[in-house]
């Protein structure tokens, strides 16, 4: 038996496009002998399409182009993703009781559909309490920015609502082949990740089930979301699969999709990471292509003898991969037939620089047109490095001095001065951010409005979370290329631009900090150049560790800062030097407790600038956007805080 793994580039909503990319692939596999091509989870439609899925035209539209697959299937079988709206349950069942989705609509599965020479294929063991060729997705995922609970009805639930061993339900479908018919377990994306599901004491594995109703080979076809390291969470998964059926574990063929999808707040991307498993749960076929459309061909016959090492790429090109997946088919996202083109502002700090760098590499020099827009406040440095990765880049470069502009706006506010009282540190901080309006506002958006551009938000992780950037100034734009970066993760993305991308220092050294995040006298230090000698007032390295702490899945708080702080464990639980913690002065325990309430307090209060935010390319294994889910809320502070904050104070220093 030879099967054909599609490694399929979706793009979200575009059932047409979708299925001609399927089609290709089918003539292709024939064309390489397959007896089996399988395709990725929700590969006509697109995974992450919100509330969409309450479209019923829209899904009955997705039902049509199933049978159009059915149709293609002459002489191969095929196993693809879709949805499936189980409008004809009753006759099916031929009873009158209600079965329902869990929201009152008509019964839908996330499903894997099976189909083979036009018609859909048999399972080992029928029943009628499924339709025909249609194997719901077992698992449904509740967490980070997965919605399938919301709906779709899952495998588990329909055995619930008959009654019925999920067991019984869990059949290999039987695939013709020279020679006769293989049972082969189809299952979808989640279902691998069974660990953490629990039935009767045990994990919920529907591999074993389909193992034990006879299957020789199990096929999972996903749409799994890429994060560094995923292809050691995937192989991680397998081992366990491994472990908890130890004397029956068939080879296990992976398919998953590439592409960016979106759910409005966040871009998500796919790396493809297709794999074929030997018996002994060992990568023995990988795909070669990272964020790319592959066809992998696999022998059933021969798995059992091969084993590859797997290709692992380093933490920060894998991020830069993703980043430009989601800037280069931004278009496909949009249902537009060119790449849209850029306006950034490009200030000569280090951020604008490597978002700069990024749309040029992403879609050519002739696509971005960079801005710098200096006040009295901006140094010649900045100026003239602006300047400079622009001539590197062969982009657009144009200088807008916003002086006169910020000038404009002093006769409004002197006057409303005189009738209206304000504190002097507001005042100082409305004439900051008046600039910053004027340059995101003013300039970059009319730019983008008046000659068809899109500008970008051009902020890390650390001033998203801290809410260090100004509401209707650089909070805006449309895409939020580096929002998932800490600091430290942007110098690490610009030194792999310019040693591995261009090849060429087009991002200055100048900019660089060392290991402790010092610059050196003739560097520049990151700055908003808002006021005179103005520096960021975050401690960079220290903070990047912090709030990939705070943003983990582990969600760490102020109270295990606390006490790390107490058991002189923060550089094993930050994975940072002591080096740094002395660097910043967060050795002493007054300057450490102030800093932490800083901290938390400044992403307390930043909530409502993130929901305004544009959406983030997810970098992360957590991002703001809509995987992290926030309310605005007041301050809540626990006795048990209060308590560990006044044990740290008393102990005045880390190192005692």
């Amino acid at each position: 038996m030879r099967v054909a793994l599609a490694q399929m580039h979706i793009i979200p909503g575009a059932l047409e496009q979708n299925f001609s990319t399927m089609l290709a692939m089918i003539v292709e596999a024939k064309a390489q002998s397959a007896d089996l091509i399988a395709f990725p989870e929700m590969c006509l439609s697109g995974y992450l399409l919100s509330d969409q899925w309450l479209d019923r035209s829209f899904c009955a539209e997705l039902m049509a182009y199933n049978e159009k697959v059915r149709l293609a299937s002459d002489g191969i079988a095929i196993a693809f993703g879709s949805a499936f709206v189980d409008d004809h349950i009753n006759e099916r069942l031929e009873d009158n009781h209600p079965h329902p989705n869990k929201d009152g609509r008509t019964r839908m599965y996330n499903a894997v559909i099976i189909v083979q020479n036009g018609e859909y294929a048999k399972r080992a063991a029928n029943t009628d309490l499924l339709p025909e060729g249609v194997q719901p997705k077992t698992l449904l995922p509740n967490y980070r920015f997965f919605d399938d609970e919301r709906y779709f009805f899952s495998l588990q639930s329909v055995s619930q609502d008959h009654g019925i061993p999920l067991e019984k339900l869990a059949q290999p479908y039987l695939i013709e082949v020279s020679g006769g018919r293989t049972p082969v377990g189809f299952e979808v994306c989640e279902d691998l990740w069974c660990q953490d599901y629990r039935k009767d004491g045990r994990a919920l594995n529907i591999t074993r089930s389909l193992v034990h109703n006879g299957a020789d080979l199990i096929v999972n076809i996903s749409s799994s979301p890429w994060t560094y390291l995923k292809h050691d969470a995937r192989d991680r998964r397998i081992r366990f699969l491994t472990e908890d059926m130890p004397e029956s574990f068939v080879p296990f063929y992976y398919v998953n999709s590439v592409g960016p999808q979106n759910n409005g707040k966040n871009i998500v991307t796919f790396d493809g990471g297709t794999t074929v498993y030997n018996s002994n749960g060992e990568p023995a076929l990988t795909s070669e292509r990272f964020f790319a459309p592959d066809l992998l061909i696999a022998d059933h016959s021969k798995i059992s003898t091969l084993q590859v090492e797997r290709k692992e790429f380093g933490k920060i090109e894998q991020k830069y991969h993703a980043i430009i997946s989601g800037l280069r088919y931004l278009k496909d996202m949009l249902g537009w037939s060119e790449h849209p083109e850029f306006v950034v502002g490009l200030s000569g700090g280090i951020d604008s620089a490597v978002v700069v760098t990024l749309l040029t590499a992403a879609l050519g020099k002739d696509a971005v047109w960079a801005v710098n827009m200096p006040s009295q406040y901006n140094s010649s440095s900045t100026r003239n490095v602006a300047k400079h990765i622009a001539n590197q880049l062969g982009i657009e470069y144009l200088e807008f001095p916003i002086e006169s502009l910020v000038n404009a706006h002093k006769p409004v506010f002197d006057k409303l001065d005189t009738q209206f009282d304000s504190p002097e540190w507001m005042k100082q901080l409305s004439d900051e951010n008046i600039q910053a309006k004027i340059r995101g506002t003013s300039i970059l958006s009319n730019i983008a409005g008046r000659y068809g551009r899109m500008f970008t938000n051009n902020g890390n992780k650390l001033e998203v979370a801290l809410g260090y950037a100004t509401l209707y100034g650089d909070v805006g734009g449309v895409i939020a290329p580096i929002a998932d970066l800490t600091k430290a993760e942007v110098y690490d993305l610009a030194r792999y631009l310019n040693r591995d991308i261009f090849k060429q220092e087009v991002i200055p050294e100048s900019l660089f900090p060392n290991a402790l995040f010092e610059f050196a006298e003739d560097a520049i230090a990151p700055s908003a150049e808002l006021k005179h000698d103005q520096v960021d007032p975050i401690k960079f390295g220290y903070h990047c560790a912090m709030i990939e702490a705070f943003t983990s899945f582990k969600k760490i708080n102020a109270v295990h800062m606390l006490n790390w702080f107490l058991e002189g464990t923060l550089e094993q639980n930050l994975g940072i030097s002591a080096d740094l913690i002395r660097r910043w002065g967060v050795d002493d325990a007054e300057v450490f407790v102030k800093d932490l309430n800083w901290f938390t307090g400044c992403i307390r209060k930043s909530v409502f600038k993130r929901i305004q935010a544009p959406p983030i390319i997810v970098t992360s294994t957590s991002a703001y956007g809509y995987d992290i889910r926030e309310s605005q809320l007041p301050e809540i502070s626990s006795g048990e805080h209060q308590a560990l904050e006044q044990q740290v104070l008393a102990r005045k220093n880390y190192w005692r």
